[in-house]
């Protein structure tokens, strides 16, 4: 159960996330109408191999990519052929800067569990606290990253869609600059995310530290304030977030 906003519960059961695989996910129920959010949040059927080489192939590009600046650039559908990957090519040149950003700073969450399919992520957060949640790697060869929580009826994953550079939950109409925008939102007070399911457990204290310097500082402050080096900078910036 995720609330869309302060006065809106959703709730998945077992056999609506099973009714959800079994669809469609881009046109409504004809048994269960209504809007994609209520009937459909659990996102894909079982992984298959051929998207799961799809999200291994584009997560083996991004390591090599983005290392640093790269000038290559695929704009149109015609360059695909060009690039190492059987996703579709990125929309703009906009659009592979947000990606590329968003995942270099999840690489740096602790929570990014990259390529993984929907019963993995499941079985993971199956014995966590409700709201406990983590992000993947989608098997949706459209779609980048996939949301996985436990919700009050058990874990439960949502597509994160990216359109015209702004973030949102499948069947959600409330958007965001970023991906950490919306995570923020939704572990506020009055929605149901808790904590990040962390790869790393228990979590390497600087990282602590970090997130805690950006709570009490404002991550747009870090680089005015004394006696903080390079590397520290460059450390806190890598994740400049307190999720």
């Amino acid at each position: 159960m995720v609330r869309d906003n302060l006065n809106r519960v959703v709730v998945q059961s077992p056999q609506q996330n099973h009714a959800a695989e079994t669809q469609n996910p881009s046109e409504p129920s004809e048994e269960h109408p209504g809007p994609k959010w209520e009937q459909s949040p659990d996102e894909e059927k079982p992984e298959s191999t051929e998207l799961r080489q799809r999200r291994l192939d584009l997560l083996r590009w991004f390591k090599d990519n983005t290392k640093e600046e790269a000038d290559f650039w695929p704009a149109t559908g015609a360059d695909v052929d060009s690039v190492p990957t059987h996703l579709r090519p990125f929309t703009s040149e906009a659009e592979y800067k947000l990606v590329k950003s968003t995942y270099h700073q999840l690489l740096h969450s602790g929570y990014y569990w990259g390529p993984m399919t929907m019963e993995e992520a499941h079985e993971i957060l199956r014995h966590a606290p409700a709201g406990t949640f983590l992000i993947r790697d989608s098997g949706q060869p459209d779609v980048f990253f996939t949301l996985s929580y436990q919700s009050d009826d058990g874990p439960t994953s949502i597509r994160v869609q990216l359109n015209k550079l702004l973030f949102s939950l499948y069947g959600s109409q409330r958007t965001f600059a970023s991906l950490f925008a919306l995570l923020t939102y939704y572990t506020s007070s009055g929605c149901k995310l808790t904590v990040p399911y962390r790869k790393q457990r228990p979590e390497r204290l600087k990282q602590m530290c970090r997130r805690a310097f950006v709570r009490a500082f404002g991550a747009e402050s870090i680089s005015k304030l004394p006696r903080l080096n390079t590397q520290v900078k460059g450390y806190v910036h890598a994740y400049p977030h307190s999720i």
